[in-house]
């Protein structure tokens, strides 16, 4: 888990309206750290968040949180900009998907 912290508290969201947020679990830290997302047939809107290692259910976890995400249908890229999972958000939920 070198260069990487583990987390305390999870962070509070302002989630409504049109916007949600997303958390994704991860087997594992990717390179480089991060993950991407993207509107669906929208490449040039992609946005990234750091993964960090959260405690879940006791255990080390590595999760990436995209606090602020209008609603809508993202490709989940790798740090090499390859699909790793497909995802609806709505606005004021928190979507969660888990990859292993």
């Amino acid at each position: 888990m070198t260069g990487h912290h583990e987390a305390g508290d999870w962070p509070v969201l302002d989630v409504g309206g049109d916007v949600g947020a997303l958390i994704v679990h991860l087997a594992a830290v990717p390179a480089g750290g991060e993950l991407e997302a993207q509107p669906e047939g929208n490449a040039g809107a992609r946005f990234h968040t750091g993964v960090h290692l959260r405690r879940v259910a006791g255990l080390a976890t590595p999760v990436a949180l995209f606090p602020a995400v209008s609603r809508g249908r993202y490709q989940i890229l790798d740090g090499a900009g390859l699909p790793l999972a497909t995802v609806e958000v709505a606005g004021g939920e928190v979507a969660t998907i888990i990859l292993s």
